[in-house]
C-alpha cells in the first residue's frame, strides 16, 4: 500500500497537529460520547462493501479476518448482510471473533458470542471495540458481561466498561463525506480504511485523549503492520504517559514486523538512546544505518557511539557519512572528535 515516504515522529505529530479531520467539523466533541469510537467509514456503502465482502469470503485467513472488521467499521445494513453473517461461522475462531464484534457493533445479539470472545482473548484495541458492542446489544447478559469486566489489567478499558455498564452510549452514524469513499480493489480499500482510522485517532488526540489515540492506531496496525510512524506515535504516547514497557513492546512489535525497513529500527534505537540505555542505542541504531537510514538519521548512530565512548568507531561512521552528507554537520563532528583523538588527525 502507498504510505508517506519515512519520516521522523517530529514530522508525523507536526502532520498531526495542523490536520483538522472532517469529522471533527461534523460531530463537534461536546456532541460525542468520550467512551464511543468515531467510525470514519460508517455508512459507507456499495463499493467498499463489495470489495470487503468478496474478501471475506475468498480471502486468506489474514485477508477475512480484516474484512470482517472493516465491514463493522461500515455497520450498514448491506455491511451486516450474507458476508459477515458468514463469517460468524467461518473456519478461522478469530474470523469469527472479528465478524462477531462487527455484529454486536450495530447492536446486533448475533454477535454476542464473539464479542465476548474479544473480551476474553483479544488485544486490548480489540476488547474496546468488544465492550462497545455488549453495550449496543444492550440486553440483560451483555450487561452483566460489562459489569463482570474481564479487562481488569488495562485501567483505561475499566474506565470504559464502569462508563458503559452504567448507560448505553451511542456513536456518530455517519456518513461523514458529502461524497462517497472510493476504493476500486482491496489493496485500495486496506488504504480508505487505514486512513479512516489514523484520521479518527487525530480527533482523540487534538482532544487529548491519548488513551484513544492509541487504541484507534493500534486497530490502523492490525490492517497495515508496514505503517512504522503509526507505531511511532503509539510509543511515543506511551511512553509519554511513562509507560515504557508497553513503549518498548509497541516499538518491538514495529521492528518485528517490518524487518528490512530501518526506520523500525531507529525509533527503537533512538528511544533507548533518548533514556540513556545506550547499549541498546548502539545495537538498534547500528541496523538501522545498515539498512540504509538516510544521513539525518544515521547520525544519531554516530551520537550514540560518541556517548557510549567509542570514540574512534564514532569517528569512523562520519568519515562514512562524508560521502553523502553534505550539510557540515559531518565536517564538524569529524573535526571535533579528531581534536579528542589526537591519533586520528593524520588518517
Amino acid at each position: 500500500m502507498s504510505r508517506m515516504p519515512g519520516a521522523s515522529i517530529v514530522v508525523l505529530l507536526v502532520l498531526l497537529a495542523g490536520t483538522i479531520c472532517r469529522a471533527e467539523e461534523r460531530q463537534p466533541a461536546e456532541q460525542r460520547s468520550p467512551w464511543a469510537p468515531l467510525p470514519l467509514l460508517r455508512g459507507q456503502d456499495k463499493e467498499l462493501v463489495w470489495i470487503a465482502g468478496e474478501k471475506l469470503l475468498h480471502g486468506s485467513t489474514t485477508e477475512r479476518r480484516k474484512a470482517a472488521f472493516i465491514l463493522g467499521q461500515i455497520g450498514t445494513d448491506i455491511a451486516l448482510a450474507a458476508p459477515l453473517a458468514d463469517g460468524l461461522s467461518d473456519s478461522d475462531r478469530q474470523v469469527r471473533i472479528q465478524a462477531g464484534v462487527a455484529m454486536a457493533q450495530r447492536g446486533s445479539p448475533y454477535g454476542y458470542e464473539g464479542a465476548k470472545a474479544a473480551l476474553y482473548e483479544g488485544d486490548p484495541w480489540l476488547q474496546y471495540y468488544a465492550l462497545f458492542g455488549l453495550n449496543q446489544i444492550g440486553d440483560k447478559r451483555a450487561r452483566n458481561l460489562i459489569r463482570q469486566n474481564p479487562c481488569t489489567g488495562d485501567p483505561f478499558l475499566s474506565q470504559v466498561a464502569a462508563a458503559l455498564a452504567s448507560a448505553k452510549v451511542s456513536a456518530p452514524q455517519g456518513p461523514f463525506f458529502e461524497t462517497p469513499l472510493v476504493a476500486n480493489d482491496w489493496d485500495e480499500l486496506l488504504d480508505v480504511a487505514v486512513q479512516a482510522l489514523v484520521d479518527e485517532a487525530d480527533v482523540w488526540f487534538h482532544e487529548g485523549n491519548y488513551d484513544q489515540v492509541i487504541r484507534f492506531n493500534e486497530a490502523a496496525v492490525f490492517l497495515d503492520p508496514s505503517w512504522v510512524e503509526v507505531y511511532a506515535v503509539t510509543a511515543w504516547l506511551q511512553w509519554s504517559m511513562n509507560r515504557h514497557g508497553a513503549a518498548v513492546s509497541t516499538y518491538r512489535r514495529a521492528a518485528s514486523a517490518n524487518p528490512d525497513d530501518w526506520e523500525a529500527y531507529f525509533e527503537l534505537g533512538f528511544y533507548y538512546m533518548h533514556h540513556g540505555h545506550l547499549r541498546a542505542a548502539v545495537k538498534y541504531l547500528k541496523k538501522s544505518f545498515e539498512l540504509g537510514a538516510p544521513a539525518i538519521s544515521a547520525r544519531s548512530y554516530a551520537h550514540a557511539l560518541e556517548k557510549s565512548g567509542r570514540l574512534q568507531d564514532a569517528l569512523l561512521v562520519w568519515q562514512q557519512l562524508d560521502n553523502i552528507d553534505e550539510s557540515g554537520v559531518v565536517d564538524a563532528n569529524i573535526a571535533r572528535l579528531r581534536t579528542l583523538l589526537p591519533d586520528a588527525a593524520t588518517h
